[in-house]
């Protein structure tokens, strides 16, 4: 039977992933996230040059 890992070596290499895993996928990370937040956004919004109905005047 294989032996249990000890509780801080668990922690430890937990730590360790976690930390080296945002600073190898952090940067492409932010930037896809920005860039698909604007795409969304502007999606959602209406171009400026068209004339809400609401906006028209009799």
């Amino acid at each position: 039977m294989a032996k249990a890992l000890s509780l801080p070596m668990v922690v430890g290499a937990v730590v360790i992933g976690v930390i080296s895993g945002k600073m190898l996928f952090g940067p492409p990370l932010e930037e896809y996230w920005s860039k698909k937040l604007k795409e969304e956004a502007s999606k959602e919004t209406p171009p400026n040059n068209t004339t809400s109905p609401d906006s028209t005047t009799s």
